[in-house]
């Protein structure tokens, strides 16, 4: 005879509750805020790791998602938090 097996209230919720379309992708977001529009700054595509952030001239950067790993490099190092994650 097979063995019932005991899941927590947790496990049960989590594992079972979430069907794998309601997973939320998360990305970074750069802002129209950014100081790059208007001026010259990088800081965020000279942090990333990955080379992740392409720096565009009188734009705001790109972000390649393919590449990023979220490690929240760029928002750290973007002086007037123009980047969150979404």
């Amino acid at each position: 005879m097979r063995e019932a097996k005991q899941y927590s209230r947790r496990e049960l919720f989590t594992r079972f509750a979430r069907t794998q379309t309601q997973v939320i992708h998360e990305k970074i977001v750069i802002s129209n805020t950014c100081d790059n529009i208007y001026g010259y700054c990088e800081s965020c595509s000279d942090s990333c790791q990955q080379q992740a952030i392409t720096w565009l001239a009188e734009s705001k950067p790109v972000v390649d998602h393919e590449k990023c790993t979220l490690c929240k490099e760029c928002i750290i190092s973007c002086y007037i938090s123009a980047i969150s994650i979404s």
